[in-house]
C-alpha cells in the first residue's frame, strides 16, 4: 500500500463509521508505482451516494488530496460490477 502517514490517518478516520468491508486498489495498491489518487471501494448495503459523500468529505477535511469512492451492495452485484472485481487488485483497510 503506497500512503504516507497523512493519507492513512486520514483514510482511517474517514471511514472509521463505515458498516461494511473496505479496500484501497488501483494504482495505490502498487508498491512500485508512482503518484495516482486513491480509490476506495467499499462493499455497503448503505445509500451509495450518501456514503460516498461522506467518506470523501472526510478524507478531505484532514488531508486534501483526491480520493475516488466506489460503493457496491455486496448483496446485489451487477453483472459489469462482478467483472470489474475479477480485474483489480485490492487490499483490504477494514
Amino acid at each position: 500500500m503506497r500512503l504516507d502517514s497523512v493519507q492513512k490517518a486520514a483514510l482511517e478516520k474517514a471511514i472509521e463509521d463505515v458498516d461494511g468491508e473496505v479496500y484501497l486498489f488501483g494504482s495505490r495498491v502498487d508498491e512500485t508505482g508512482k503518484g495516482g489518487d486513491i480509490d476506495i471501494l467499499i462493499f455497503s448495503e448503505g445509500d451509495p451516494f450518501k456514503l460516498s459523500r461522506d467518506v470523501s468529505v472526510k478524507f478531505f477535511m484532514e488531508c486534501e488530496e483526491k480520493i475516488d469512492v466506489t460503493v457496491m451492495n455486496p448483496n446485489k452485484l451487477t453483472g459489469e460490477q462482478q467483472a470489474f472485481l475479477k480485474v483489480i487488485k485490492m487490499e483490504k483497510l477494514k
